[in-house]
């Protein structure tokens, strides 16, 4: 019995010591397609701490894999959502996994048959997520991680190549999704559709100081002409139109190939930057109080240029953050910050080689997790602790060596990890 007892605490310390070296905080996972038919997407991370890469981390953390051309991902309670537009393997379309560690919590191999993704967006107010695809509009429980089925008035009759239902943020405890048709507005306790702000060729949705935007953009492919619309349109709280800013160049149309496209607002400001498209060499800045347009706020250096067009920032140090590669047929990729007033550059980290299309950044958790991605994280209530030794016996008050951590909060969500006393 000694024997067992000590290889149990000896698996318990390992696994605990692997978590705890493997914390993935305090830096930005970089989401890449993948090689199309050819291997499935990755993820690599880099730490603002040491400056370094660290590259495969989701398959080398859980032992599964993305799925093929990923490209959607968010950031919140405590969990990593990424949906990839084909499945790879035994599960990659919609994978959840746990933060800071990387383990898989949840993956599906596909959505609903087929559906095919176009962003994903987290309710945490009313438990619950959402992946936008070409079909509609699909609702998961965000404690069991189970399929809820599509939300009500979303379907679609779409191809895989349909542009469907794309960006999407929280506000006010609705869900408000980018359609080339106008934005959706979803309530999330009912998984059903409240209404449709007419917004003609609303390409993505963001938020600014809480405010919710609508980004219209009538070209879809190359530079838009003088016959073009290029706007950013406030939605109101009672889900009409408001405020239009007419701008020289808004945000990509990415319904041609559906990617992520949303601006990012720099904290604290009434500011937006976002990538001026793909092929290009400069982040656009536009400012909703002077109304004032900047195209080529940050150029990149060198042969620097925008795909996917991941631009965003950092809600705690205000950073402007970008991804760049060098060409469809170069493995050169390169990961940027910049300071937001300036548009300084303060890094400029080459990545490792084998990249393959960059489509995403996603902050990682600070220490204390904030706000991301324009999901409005809520701080839950720890309902109660209970500590389990190796032996199984329970108890409020931890015990000497190995715990496991049971950690039950109001919403009704357990945590559990591996504590040693």
């Amino acid at each position: 019995m000694r024997k067992l007892f000590l290889s149990v605490a000896a698996m318990a310390l390992t696994v605990c010591a692997w978590a705890q070296e493997n914390n993935y905080t305090d830096g930005y996972f970089i989401i890449n397609e993948g090689q199309y038919g050819n291997e499935p997407g990755l993820l690599n991370f880099y730490s603002n701490e040491t400056g370094e890469f660290t590259t495969k981390v989701y398959q080398s953390a859980s032992g599964n894999t993305l799925g093929m051309t990923a490209q959607f991902g968010t950031l919140a309670d405590g969990k990593l959502f990424i949906c990839s537009k084909q499945n790879c393997g035994e599960g990659g379309r919609l994978v959840v996994a746990d933060a800071k560690t990387l383990q898989t919590l949840a993956n599906f191999k596909e959505i609903d048959g087929n559906a095919d993704t176009r962003g994903i967006g987290v309710v945490e107010s009313a438990g619950k997520f959402f992946v936008g695809t070409n079909m509609g509009v699909y609702a998961y429980d965000l404690t069991t991680l189970q399929p809820l089925g599509i939300v009500e008035g979303t379907a679609i009759e779409g191809s895989t190549y349909s542009p469907g239902s794309g960006d999407m943020v929280a506000h006010n405890g609705l869900l408000y999704v980018a359609t080339p048709d106008g934005v959706q507005v979803i309530d999330p306790a009912t998984n059903s559709l409240v209404t449709t702000i007419e917004v003609a060729n609303a390409v993505s949705v963001f938020l600014v100081n809480d405010k919710v935007f609508a980004a219209v953009n009538s070209c879809t492919w190359g530079t838009p002409s003088t016959s073009d619309t290029e706007q950013f349109v406030l939605i109101n709280d009672d889900n009409t139109t408001g405020t239009v800013y007419t701008v020289p160049q808004a945000s990509p149309n990415s319904w041609f190939t559906p990617k992520p496209c949303a601006p990012a607002a720099i904290p604290g400001t009434n500011t937006i930057v976002y990538g001026a498209g793909e092929g290009t060499k400069n982040i656009c800045k536009y400012d909703f109080d002077t109304q004032t347009f900047t195209k080529e706020f940050i150029t990149y250096e060198g042969r620097q240029q925008n795909y996917g067009n991941v631009v965003t920032t950092d809600s705690k140090t205000g950073d402007i953050v970008a991804c760049t590669f060098q060409s469809y047929s170069s493995t050169n990729y390169w990961l940027n910050i910049y300071d937001s007033a300036t548009g300084e550059v303060k890094t400029s980290a080459k990545m490792p080689a084998h990249m393959w299309f960059p489509s995403q950044i996603v902050k990682a958790m600070d220490e204390v997790a904030t706000g991301i991605d324009g999901v409005a994280v809520i701080s839950n209530t720890v309902a109660s602790v209970t500590y389990c030794n190796v032996a199984g016996q329970m108890s409020n008050k931890p015990f000497s060596g190995v715990n496991i951590v049971v950690t039950r909060y109001a919403n009704g969500r357990t945590a559990t990890t591996k504590v040693v006393f």
